[in-house]
């Protein structure tokens, strides 16, 4: 099973790595984390992942709260530190400000967040048979 070093998060929370010049999303990683992982779905430019081992941890890593955890789909991001998610979406969030519309990062407003629980209005529902 191919191996790899964990460089960032893409805008769906999967580990995204590089293998022989090809793209890697794996499902479950985190930055910094090396994992061991085994590929689902291959494209010309890019391949699907899903974590089966992890061989160093991050340091953000924290034990998921919901025992549905890696099964349903909507916690995807339990494992990952509360303050880590909000960092990580916010480097997202401004890549892409400053892709698209050419802004700095000094013209944002700091993160406002609530409580790491309880604080949805809706939930996003999925469904997944598994046998």
């Amino acid at each position: 099973m191919p191996t790899g070093i964990i460089a960032s998060l893409d805008h769906e929370g999967r580990g995204v790595t590089m293998l022989d010049g090809k793209t890697v999303f794996v499902d479950g990683a985190l930055p910094g984390e090396c994992v061991e992982y085994a590929v689902y779905r291959r494209k010309p430019t890019y391949e699907q992942a899903r974590t089966l081992r992890v061989l160093q941890p991050s340091a953000d890593r924290v034990t998921p709260r919901c025992p549905h955890f890696g099964v349903c789909g909507g916690c995807s991001m339990q494992h990952f530190a509360p303050q880590a998610q909000v960092a990580s979406k916010q480097r997202l969030l401004e890549d892409n400000l400053r892709q698209l519309g050419e802004l700095r990062a000094g013209q944002l407003y700091a993160p406002i967040h609530g409580q790491p629980w309880g604080y949805r209005l809706r939930a996003r529902l999925s469904v997944r048979f598994v046998p």
